[in-house]
């Protein structure tokens, strides 16, 4: 017998991610740490990528020569930016008419893009991998394709390319396409137009990954395709060292509870309303909390803290680098996860939960309270869920009590990350991949 978890030789995997470090978008880490891991597990990987070798300042985590990089061509412009606007340096985000009226072009923009553009706003990148990959591989072929979206032009890719070289490809959803996505606002005729095209793309595909059950059984009910879930998970990393982040005239040790939300705030679906109407529920001890948010927030925060009446316990940093991120987390006494309070979310596990894990701060989420995050922080005890003002002052009091106490709120235990680091997800992962290669038939069959 031997201990070699994969006794054939493992397949050449291809990874198709529009996303991909440099990058420092969260699409990008999924992709990047499956490349990761299969390269370590001996696999031969090559990742096909639209980011450009110097587009970012995140690690690669995988030697250059398995990096196949093919720009979009001809670049379309990209409504809204990349997200790493005038704020990137830690700067407030304007607040000026101008900025506004920008801001609103660019959202105006955006969703005629993502309203007009077939599959996505990313389409101008189907065309050139397809037509230039055999040259920029250099002779190399795949004996499994995966890929990861979004952006669902990479899907068109993948099957395109499976179908040339009559290999398998898996279809990675970080989040869904045309059912069950309602972050993403479209016209019903656009949603049919989506369907319809999402149901052709996946009548080759071996099988689909996701990242929750009710993710996974929307594409099973609705496509008939053989669905697995594999979590995003704790990625390790040690806490940058330097100078604390929480802002000047905040000390961890004095009375102040600290809370701390990282990340973009979308329009309609990630209120922080709620929070900053708790913070004044508590009347005189309103002063004694500080909320700090680092990232996008498209004005959103500085209007609810206005109508509260909370201004100066709120502290808006703009975006900030992942590394500054971090040390937010790790600084402040509680974390805010802003998710949507509505059953159709109910199956989003945002990325993000995973870095407040890794932080081991108390999770106080406003959100859907039956979904699968809140089922996590709450079977985990790693935090709380609620969505009314009254019951997030009475938690805020509870915590403040402790922080005037002791000094510090406790730290989650180490023992709720068990079996959530990335590594725990990335085995099962390869065992996935290594099944659907030796199948020579599509997965429409879910016995």
């Amino acid at each position: 017998m031997t201990n070699d978890p994969y006794p054939d030789p493992a397949p050449r995997l291809l990874i198709v991610s529009y996303h991909f470090p440099p990058a420092e978008t969260v699409g990008a880490r999924r992709p990047a740490a499956l490349a990761a891991f299969a390269t370590r597990q001996g696999w031969d990987v090559r990742v096909l990528t639209a980011v450009v070798a110097d587009q970012g300042g995140v690690p690669v985590p995988v030697s250059e020569e398995r990096l196949i990089r093919i720009a979009p061509a001809p670049r379309l412009p990209r409504p809204g930016g990349s997200g790493r606007g005038p704020a990137a340096g830690g700067t407030a985000p304007t607040s000026s008419r101008l900025g506004r009226i920008r801001t609103g072009a660019e959202r105006r923009l955006l969703k005629a893009g993502m309203e007009l553009l077939l599959p996505d706003p990313q389409l101008n990148w189907i065309r050139p991998p397809v037509r230039n990959f055999d040259r920029f591989a250099a002779g190399w072929r795949p004996d499994i394709i995966l890929v990861s979206g979004p952006p669902f032009s990479g899907f068109v890719v993948a099957a395109t390319l499976a179908r040339r070289f009559r290999v398998p490809w898996v279809a990675d959803y970080r989040d869904l396409w045309s059912v069950g996505n309602d972050h993403w606002v479209r016209t019903p005729l656009r949603r049919a137009v989506d369907e319809r095209l999402e149901r052709r793309v996946l009548r080759t595909v071996a099988a689909c990954v996701t990242i929750s059950e009710p993710l996974a059984e929307t594409i099973r009910r609705t496509f008939g395709v053989r669905t697995h879930v594999v979590m995003n998970g704790i990625d390790r990393r040690p806490v940058p060292a330097g100078a604390a982040a929480t802002p000047a005239g905040i000390e961890a040790s004095s009375g102040t509870l600290t809370l701390a939300h990282t990340g973009y705030i979308y329009p309609g679906k990630r209120d922080p309303g709620p929070l900053l109407d708790a913070i004044a529920v508590l009347g005189p001890d309103a002063g004694k909390v500080h909320v700090i948010f680092a990232g996008e927030d498209h004005g959103i925060v500085r209007a609810a803290a206005e109508r509260a009446g909370v201004t100066d316990s709120v502290t808006l940093l703009g975006q900030v680098s992942p590394e500054k991120s971090w040390r937010i987390q790790a600084d402040a006494d509680a974390l805010v996860l802003l998710m949507w309070n509505d059953p159709r979310d109910a199956g989003t596990m945002t990325g993000k939960i995973f870095d407040y894990l890794q932080a081991r701060r108390p999770v106080l989420l406003l959100g859907y309270a039956d979904g699968v995050a809140a089922r996590l922080l709450r079977d985990r005890g790693a935090g709380v869920v609620a969505n009314d003002p009254a019951a997030i002052a009475a938690r805020l009091r509870e915590w403040l009590a402790v922080k005037e106490r002791t000094g510090r709120v406790p730290s989650v235990p180490a023992t709720a990350l068990d079996g959530l680091f990335r590594e725990d997800q990335l085995g099962r992962y390869l065992d996935i991949l290594q099944g659907a290669a030796r199948r020579d038939v599509p997965g429409h069959s879910l016995t």
